[in-house]
């Protein structure tokens, strides 16, 4: 059952308050990406999402503050599970990637209410040297009617005139993109962007936290910076080796930028399909102490054996509501979408 039918179900029936005593656990952790103000420009759906506006940001900590949440830092999420205890439930804000409008747009609102929260950065973010391809190939498929490119010998073409059309060209090619391997990822990103004379760094200019920022940040002691790869590579597709370079130059890197320890990580991607066991293993074994995915899930005590691999709730920019938002905090969500199983790891 999808999730759009299932809101629907709740808000005819509120019956997501039934799962609450049972699937609301803990606590939860929520998962960011950019903080971005509304525009009304034609955009991809998967990347709008990804954009959540200041204002609801500034909605949604007022709203936690005032119906008994406690917001905690991954630290105190790290205690909570191992002590064993917390009464009330609580609720940790992290950001994936490391955007510049987490420094200039959500860091003053935390700031404004002492909130912590997280930002997990790959370092070549502030490098400067990332290739943010899904804004790329969002301006790819919005400014072209149709897009092709030569790939292996084979050729591939993919109709983008119509909004739809845009829509499942970006989901393909997007498919297509996060499959490989790092030698095969930089020539087909080559091979797609390319032909079109498009910077494949442009958006790592405009969009990407700086060291200064990042710094800054760090000596606050509402702000904890956690390690997310070096390259934000599909961890899943890369060989032993790789995989623990990305884990560990990144927090080496990032250490040795901002004189701190750094003791949480975030998973590039971090589907099933894109981290996993090994991953896991890695990451547990390289001494963090706590690491996210992107399952969908609330934390539960039994998380406590889980730390290298902890579900988190999604806020999306196409549901900026506290329906949406309690739909998820309840349980109802990560309930049915896991066949109500409660401790989601794998």
């Amino acid at each position: 059952m999808n999730q759009e039918r299932l809101f629907r179900i709740a808000r005819r029936t509120g019956i997501h308050k039934a799962f609450r005593p049972f699937y609301s656990g803990m606590g939860s952790i929520l998962m960011f990406h950019r903080i971005a103000k509304r525009d009304n420009s034609l955009r991809i759906e998967k990347n709008r999402r990804n954009e959540v506006s200041p204002e609801f940001l500034e909605l949604l900590i007022n709203y936690l503050l005032t119906n008994a949440y406690e917001i905690v830092s991954l630290d105190e999420v790290y205690e909570i599970l191992v002590s064993r205890g917390k009464k009330k439930k609580f609720i940790a804000f992290t950001f994936d990637d490391g955007y510049g409008d987490v420094y200039s747009l959500a860091y003053p609102i935390f700031k404004k209410y002492g909130v912590p929260f997280t930002v997990y950065v790959s370092t070549k973010y502030p490098d400067k040297k990332a290739v943010l391809w899904w804004y790329l190939l969002e301006d790819l498929v919005l400014k072209n009617d149709a897009v092709g490119f030569m790939h292996d010998k084979k050729s591939h073409h993919f109709d983008s005139a119509t909004a739809e059309q845009k829509e499942a060209a970006f989901h393909s090619i997007r498919t297509m993109i996060i499959k490989q391997g790092t030698d095969a990822l930089e020539r087909l990103l080559k091979d797609i962007f390319e032909p079109y004379g498009m910077n494949v760094f442009e958006y790592s200019h405009k969009l990407a936290l700086d060291w200064n920022q990042l710094t800054i940040m760090s000596e606050d002691p509402l702000v904890t910076i956690g390690a997310h790869t070096v390259n934000h590579y599909t961890l899943s597709k890369l060989d032993i080796e790789q995989v623990e370079y990305e884990i560990n130059k990144s927090r080496e890197v990032i250490e040795s930028r901002i004189g701190k320890k750094v003791e949480h990580f975030s998973y590039p991607f971090g589907s099933r399909g894109e981290a996993g066991k090994r991953e896991f293993d890695l990451v547990k074994n390289a001494g963090f102490k706590t690491a996210t995915t992107t399952r969908i899930g609330n934390i539960f005590p039994e998380h406590r054996n889980h730390l290298e691999c902890l579900p988190r709730i999604p806020i999306s920019g196409n549901r900026e509501d506290m329906f949406s938002l309690e739909s998820f905090l309840s349980g109802y969500i990560p309930a049915l979408s896991h066949k109500f199983r409660k401790v989601v790891t794998g």
